[in-house]
């Protein structure tokens, strides 16, 4: 079996002395080694002080974010940014910018959060030294909770208690239906035992 030519690679042969990983990399970028990845990135940004922002001059989408990828996959290029500079990123997080720029790929603009943190910044309007990971807040607390079974229990329908807790009725869904399931059955425990208690 013949194998690729270029140093170090022992993959099988598949056109003009390479392997096809080699092979589709000279061909895409005219290149073998895969330094690209981490020095054209920030050859595509125009750095400035720390407290500026750093805009991408590459690719940019329809969204107004920077692309570019990172192992073959498309990126964000704060997200490609964020794993230069600080490394990978935990599940179920995201890069969110301080800036309000999306093609900011200065790292001290960006800090990790949820997609709720993000809406939360988006509709507040929090101000750029104030946005830092927040996760969700709890609407309703246990009292409230508690109102709103007993109001279920005596028929009343998720309008009329959204109504009353002040809140939207997919809130009240949120939270009566099999979600929170759990933590209304301990109340309902609780309720039942004081109610006991006082017979």
């Amino acid at each position: 079996m013949k194998i690729c030519t270029v140093e170090g690679c022992d993959r099988k042969l598949f056109a003009k002395g390479m392997c096809l990983r080699h092979y589709m990399r000279l061909r895409r970028t005219g290149k073998l080694t895969t330094t690209r990845y981490t020095g054209d990135f920030w050859k595509k940004v125009a750095q400035g002080s720390s407290t500026e922002c750093w805009p991408w001059l590459g690719f940019r989408k329809r969204s107004g974010h920077g692309l570019t990828s990172m192992k073959g996959r498309p990126m964000h290029t704060s997200r490609k940014a964020w794993v230069l500079t600080h490394g990978p990123i935990p599940s179920e997080q995201q890069v969110l910018h301080k800036c309000d720029n999306a093609i900011c790929c200065n790292p001290e603009h960006m800090y990790l959060g949820s997609r709720i943190d993000n809406m939360i910044d988006l509709h507040e309007g929090t101000p750029f030294e104030l946005r830092h990971a927040r996760g969700r807040p709890f609407v309703l607390n246990d009292q409230q909770l508690e109102a709103l079974w007993t109001m279920r229990k005596r028929g009343a329908t998720l309008k009329e208690c959204a109504q009353s807790a002040g809140v939207h009725i997919a809130t009240v869904c949120r939270y009566i239906t099999a979600v929170r399931k759990q933590k209304l059955q301990a109340l309902r425990d609780k309720v039942t035992r004081e109610s006991n208690n006082r017979i």
